[in-house]
């Protein structure tokens, strides 16, 4: 079912919501669990030495608030993935029934299709921040993508799995991948090239550096 233009059509889940990021979460329940244990525990040795039951619960109070911190600021970049997919997408873990789709949510709360193309993200001199673009020669712009300076690699991890979603649809799509299309060209082009220049290869004394190139390939 379609939703309105901008919002999220309502059979299409975000990542955190996929069967592929329940492990993330499992992690961080696990991770939080752990941090209540060692908590506890550092409550009983703090008691042993003496200090006051006030003193040593302050302690262990003040060492398990900055692990869930930690846990759940590491946690909050995956779960603020601005990806959804459909239930025919791979991210799903079921078996597709038609077309596998993919959006991105742009920073005014928007959700576009990404296009057929990867994704990149460019340096947005007016705005500050980056711009979310197709990674074609033009650079078509989809949108305002992040205010803030990238500063702890959660772009480049964002852009990883959104591209890698992108794949995963094309491939169940069976949309050819531009990648690996465009290696193929280059490899049959160079190939052409390579015959070109050896049909000629008794009229030529000295042996161009092309040449050498496209021989070191093989």
């Amino acid at each position: 079912m379609l939703g309105e233009e901008g919002q999220l059509p309502s059979d299409m889940r975000t990542f955190i919501q996929t069967p592929v990021a329940q492990p993330l979460i499992r992690g961080r329940n696990i991770a939080v669990g752990w941090s209540f244990l060692v908590a506890g525990i550092l409550f009983l040795i703090l008691r042993q030495f003496a200090l006051s039951t006030v003193l040593a619960a302050m302690f262990a109070g003040l060492t398990l608030g900055l692990n869930i911190t930690v846990i759940l600021m590491r946690f909050r970049v995956h779960s603020s993935t601005p990806l959804a997919v459909n239930l025919n997408h791979p991210f799903m873990d079921s078996e597709a029934m038609g077309d596998a789709l993919v959006r991105v949510r742009l920073l005014d709360g928007r959700w576009v299709d990404p296009g057929p193309h990867r994704l990149r993200t460019v340096p947005d001199e007016l705005l500050g921040g980056y711009n979310l673009v197709q990674d074609t020669d033009d650079y078509p712009i989809l949108g305002h993508f992040m205010e803030k300076r990238d500063t702890n690699g959660t772009l480049s991890r964002h852009l990883a799995l959104i591209n890698q979603a992108i794949a995963l649809r094309d491939a169940v799509n069976d949309v050819p991948d531009p990648i690996e299309s465009a290696r193929e060209r280059e490899k049959h082009d160079s190939g052409l090239l390579e015959r070109s220049w050896f049909e000629e290869e008794n009229e030529i004394e000295v042996e161009s550096p092309l040449v050498s190139f496209f021989r070191g390939k093989e």
